[in-house]
């Protein structure tokens, strides 16, 4: 697959953190995924480069991805760094939750072996062309405001994330002969570790929303939330289960989406596209 570095850098200053107003609640659910990729994206391009030196000669082809893919993940969390600090300032205070999961990453590099993280990067990798058709097959209408700065974060991000969707899996296919069961570990620890993140977070910003908001109020946003909440989890949790946890799964086989690739090429034409060198 041709992977390639696009130089992207998102102007917030019109940015809105509820970026999807009919449903704020669905905005939070994803703007808690935003503190997630600010920490999980440098655990990742620091496994990847602790594994490179431990791919097989002739993945010549791997190796270059997953350069490219560790290059496509810096822009990513600087992004949402950027998007991250705009809702530090306007009040959701989360430095707190971000330090414990930098902390729990570091714990990972740090008490965990090497395969651990592979696994557990594996599982990551594996959510991310989940959340790319969850964002174009089933949230048209954001497509139509694709150009809004925090719809276009998640949009060209979930859109690479389905361009590199083969590289962490084909690392540990080189690296651990397939190895089924530990994919499956490593996949199931993430998604548990990260939902609950992603759970307490998006609780914790709908709330600071709803301060000074009646009972009714309360109510509906609440409603609002776990209809959103039960709207992604109805789409991933069978992929997840049905096929991304079978033996034969293999994500560089997974069709193209049309509306990623609509994503990408603009993305390409307006930031243009860093050549390797």
């Amino acid at each position: 697959m041709d992977l390639k570095l696009r130089k992207v850098e998102i102007d917030f200053s019109d940015a809105k953190i509820h970026w999807n107003p009919e449903c704020p609640e669905f905005s939070h659910l994803f703007n808690a995924f935003s503190l997630v990729a600010a920490h999980i994206e440098p655990y990742l391009i620091k496994v990847m480069r602790q594994i490179s030196g431990r791919l097989p000669e002739t993945a010549t082809d791997l190796r270059r991805d997953a350069e490219l893919f560790n290059s496509q993940e810096g822009r990513h969390y600087r992004m949402h760094i950027k998007f991250n600090t705009l809702m530090n300032e306007a009040g959701y205070d989360t430095k707190a939750a971000e330090a414990r999961l930098k902390g729990d990453f570091k714990r990972f590099l740090d008490e965990k072996d090497i395969k651990f993280s592979v696994g557990y990067c594996e599982g990551f990798e594996t959510l991310g062309p989940v959340l790319s058709g969850y964002f174009f097959d089933r949230s048209p209408e954001l497509m139509r405001r694709w150009d809004q700065p925090s719809i276009f974060l998640w949009l060209w991000h979930v859109a690479e994330e389905y361009e590199h969707r083969h590289v962490v899996n084909g690392c540990w296919k080189a690296l651990y002969d397939d190895d089924y069961w530990g994919r499956v570990k490593g996949l199931w620890y993430c998604l548990t570790h990260l939902f609950k993140f992603v759970l307490t977070e998006s609780n914790r910003m709908v709330k600071h929303d709803l301060r000074g908001v009646g009972l009714l109020g309360r109510v509906r946003s609440r409603y609002k939330y776990y209809r959103a909440l039960a709207g992604l989890m109805v789409y991933a949790f069978p992929r997840l289960v049905f096929v991304a946890s079978r033996p034969s799964y293999d994500p560089a086989k997974l069709p193209p989406i049309e509306n990623a690739m609509f994503i990408l090429a603009e993305t390409s034409k307006r930031y243009g596209i860093l050549e390797p060198t």
